[in-house]
């Protein structure tokens, strides 16, 4: 029996704060509308729902939900996957109630092969199509579906927004306009009158994540040579990306921008003006007691942090500004058996809007993104063994990828020619990548938040021991040390 629309409101609205890709974990629900209902092909009663969720002060966020007669979350089920995977890769169309799904093609070329196995608890339906969910711990949904000896990756974009989502302009790019291939292809993607709801890419087999793989040598004291040449090899990818997406300039979506005092003005306002959302988020919000206290002490430092993310004015003046990755870190590449690497998951961090993440940038914000991501991984090995967290070791490694980095980018017009000032840069994004992480996982992972605030307390009591007069190095001084 098909559910009446009230009903299945409620449901969704009862189940979405335990959902792992639910963006409004930090505030509460304010009611949720079933905007468009899809029944789908198929003896499991599954059914594409859109629904609009409501925030407080009446905005409301859009998620894709396939639900099955009971309306509990269909995404894995088979008849929801085989339909998504035809509609994209045959570019076709599906009325619903109030709108229009339409499927659109990425063109023709060869298969790319790599070497990430599909996931247990698979299901296959009649016609052969095997499903794998995979990335538990994501903002989407991520599926391997496995039909004729060809395997592809479905991701459902939970929340959908109007505009032109960077993961299909991105892969698009890369599919149609660039030689670079060290990314999974673009094969299609489906939209709903004008919000993209889904992707469909290559699926590369046998491939790690490279959080796995740094994760795993990390915790082997004999692993060196090999980790070394891992974090090199995460270096030089992530050069000729940021070389790959700097050169179109045909094409005003990826050419570079010439620098200028405004943009940067522009960016270090930008930068400011999270700080200060994200310190308010906090001192409003509920945050885990072992934490409070060291919340409390990094929010007298709020001055002196705004005043560093400020530094993004004067840094660098003859750097162009490019399309970057926007979210990069360790779990966005994939390694092969030969340690080649593939990047994957051009949408941004998904707490930013489309225009945001779609905005030219530094490059050093890909590069800061990833050292923050070396940082994790060796507190998070910390934490599962014995072997200790040293701060040492996690400059050491930085050091590797940002030289092998930079065995691409000098010279590029994107990397600026004073190393003194390119690092600058990237502790200023690192600075703010940090201030994003704690907020998301405050948010989602409470108990990874004190990852980034170690982070952040190290830069605060930095920035008061270079202004030891002002009171408020005075207190932070007097506060608990970063761990």
């Amino acid at each position: 029996m098909t559910l009446p629309d009230e009903t299945l409101a409620a449901r969704i609205a009862a189940t979405l704060p335990g959902a792992r890709w639910f963006a409004g974990k930090g505030g509460t629900i304010g009611g949720v509308t079933i905007h468009e209902r899809l029944p789908l092909p198929g003896p499991g009663g599954v059914a594409l729902v859109l629904a609009d969720v409501q925030r407080p002060g009446g905005e409301s966020d859009r998620y894709v939900l396939p639900v099955d007669a009971a309306g509990a979350d269909a995404a894995a089920a088979p008849d929801c996957v085989t339909w998504l995977l035809d509609t994209m890769v045959s570019g076709s169309t599906a009325a619903g109630r109030v709108g229009r799904f339409a499927g659109h093609v990425v063109g023709a070329a060869p298969s790319r092969t790599g070497v990430l196995s599909p996931a247990v608890n698979a299901s296959a339906t009649p016609d052969g199509l095997v499903v794998a969910p995979i990335g538990g711990d994501a903002s989407n949904t991520s599926l391997v579906a496995t039909r004729g000896g060809r395997s592809w990756l479905v991701k459902l974009v939970r929340r959908c927004r109007p505009g032109l989502h960077p993961e299909v302009e991105v892969g698009a790019f890369f599919a149609e306009q660039s030689p670079w291939d060290d990314t999974p292809r673009l094969r299609g993607w489906l939209e709903h009158d004008g919000r993209v709801i889904a992707t469909v890419h290559d699926f590369l087999p046998g491939c790690a994540s490279a959080w796995d793989r740094l994760c795993g040598l990390l915790a082997d004291p004999q692993a060196g040579a090999a980790l070394d040449r891992l974090v090199a090899t995460l270096g030089r990818t992530t050069g000729r990306m940021h070389r790959a997406l700097a050169a179109r300039p045909d094409l005003p979506a990826f050419a570079a921008e010439a620098p200028s005092s405004a943009g940067r003005s522009t960016l270090a306002a930008r930068l400011a003006a999270h700080a200060e959302q994200v310190f308010a988020r906090i001192r409003s919000g509920t945050v885990p007691p072992p934490l409070a206290d060291r919340l409390s002490s990094l929010m007298a430092a709020r001055p002196l942090i705004v005043g560093r993310l400020g530094q993004a004015a004067t840094l660098a003046p003859e750097s162009a500004d490019i399309r970057v990755h926007g979210d990069y870190h360790l779990g966005q590449v994939l390694v092969d058996a030969t340690d080649r690497a593939f990047v994957i998951d051009f949408e941004g961090e998904p707490a930013r809007s489309l225009e945001e993440r779609r905005a030219k940038t530094r490059a050093a914000k890909d590069v800061a993104g990833m050292c923050r991501s070396l940082d994790y991984a060796l507190r998070h090995v910390a934490r599962s063994t014995a072997r200790p967290y040293r701060a040492d070791e996690l400059a050491r490694l930085e050091a590797i990828f940002l030289h092998a980095y930079e065995s691409v980018a000098i010279g590029q017009p994107w990397w600026p020619g004073d190393r003194a000032e390119a690092l600058a840069l990237v502790e200023v994004f690192k600075l703010d990548k940090a201030i994003y992480e704690l907020v998301y996982e405050l948010d989602n992972r409470p108990d990874w938040a004190a990852v980034p605030l170690a982070a952040l307390q190290l830069v605060a009591l930095q920035l008061a021991a270079a202004d030891p007069g002002s009171p408020k190095a005075a207190r932070l001084t007097a506060g608990r040390s970063p761990g």
